[in-house]
């Protein structure tokens, strides 16, 4: 899925000065009301800017679109809540995305970031701000659907208004309660495991000088890469692009590289990749994460430094961020299991 081109430098400034017009009375040609706007406009960035809130709220939503482009399950998708919008007085509020799936289906999708670490934390939205999402969503034959990353956790929820807990005039869930009845799956969304170990290998080229210094710094040319599944070498390009994905994105862990010398050259830095709270040896493979949730470590890496955002969005399209794994694939040296997880509405939760 590509970005449809678009203008934005030409014709976002228009339009904003036009709808702060509605409001200020600016006239279109009048230099004071160009500073006065420009001023304004600066103030208001500089202070949205320092607002850490705002800045991971909308870096989320931009992220969403990501996701959900890079699963595959999307045939379109468009920002919602921008623009004027005229009503017969029906109460209303636009969410942030619509999409069409390719099987047609339609979803308003409101897209909500959940920062807190804790999986029992209750995440509350108002019935009110609820009702004027989905009247928006009826008024265009659409379904709701809201949309939950768990940054802390780096897993995304996707949910109808019927998976919510409801007490007095407030919605709400918790990650524990959201998870087993996410629909993530209509997105495309599924959990891969292969056999631990990954590893990758780092050779040492034969043409250049190698070795390791009295205080452990390796000095090496690289002259080729080797990617392992459970010791066993994957040479199939395809399946090299995948593990390596599973590698960069995936949640296992490593720790300090080894170094292979021989007759004190330096051969080659390996890193083992495995689950941190290790696995199952008799169920046969080990869950290295969900596909949304690679996404997003790869999306991180260009909007998030140090705790720090950076970046609200990117200019790379959504297929830079996924990971090609053909229909019914079956792997020689990378054995891939893909669960896809159905919600489970009647799931419930206690504590």
């Amino acid at each position: 899925m590509k970005r449809l081109p678009r203008n934005p430098l030409r014709f976002d400034p228009v339009e904003l000065y036009t709808a702060i017009s509605r409001d200020l009375d600016y006239k279109i040609e009048a230099e004071t009301d160009h500073k006065d706007f420009l001023e304004k406009v600066g103030a208001s960035l500089k202070t949205s800017v320092q607002n850490p809130n705002i800045l991971h709220g909308k870096r989320v939503e931009a992220l969403f679109a990501h996701v959900a482009g890079a699963l595959d399950r999307c045939k379109f998708i468009k920002q919602e809540d921008s623009g004027a919008m005229f009503s017969d007085g029906k109460n209303l509020q636009a969410p942030d995305y619509s999409l069409i799936l390719k099987d047609g289906r339609r979803f308003m999708v409101e897209v909500k970031n959940c920062h807190d670490s804790d999986p029992n934390y209750k995440f509350i939205l108002k019935k009110d701000y609820m009702e004027r999402l989905e009247n928006y969503a009826d008024m265009h034959g659409a379904s709701l659907k809201i949309a939950i990353y768990f940054s802390r956790m780096n897993r995304w929820v996707l949910l109808s208004k019927e998976s919510l807990s409801q007490k007095g005039n407030k919605f709400y869930t918790t990650f524990i309660e959201a998870f087993p009845r996410s629909e993530m799956i209509e997105l495309g969304d599924r959990m891969i495991g292969t056999i631990p170990n990954l590893s990758f290998e780092l050779i040492s080229s034969t043409s250049k000088e190698a070795f390791v210094t009295d205080d452990d710094q390796a000095s090496f040319t690289v002259g080729d890469v080797k990617i392992y599944c459970a010791n066993k070498e994957i040479t199939d390009d395809l399946e090299m692009r995948i593990a390596f994905y599973l590698i960069r994105f995936g949640r296992w862990t490593t720790d300090l590289p080894t170094a292979i010398t021989e007759d004190k050259r330096l051969l080659s830095i390996r890193y083992e990749f495995y689950p941190e709270c290790g696995w199952d040896e008799d169920q046969g493979f080990a869950l290295v994460g969900e596909l949304s949730s690679m996404v997003s470590s790869a999306y991180n890496e260009l909007t998030v430094y140090e705790n720090r955002v950076i970046a609200l969005d990117v200019k790379v399209d959504p297929e830079i961020f996924k990971v090609f794994i053909p229909d019914g694939y079956k792997g020689q040296r990378l054995p891939l299991w893909q669960l896809l997880i159905q919600p489970n509405q009647n799931c419930v939760h206690h504590p």
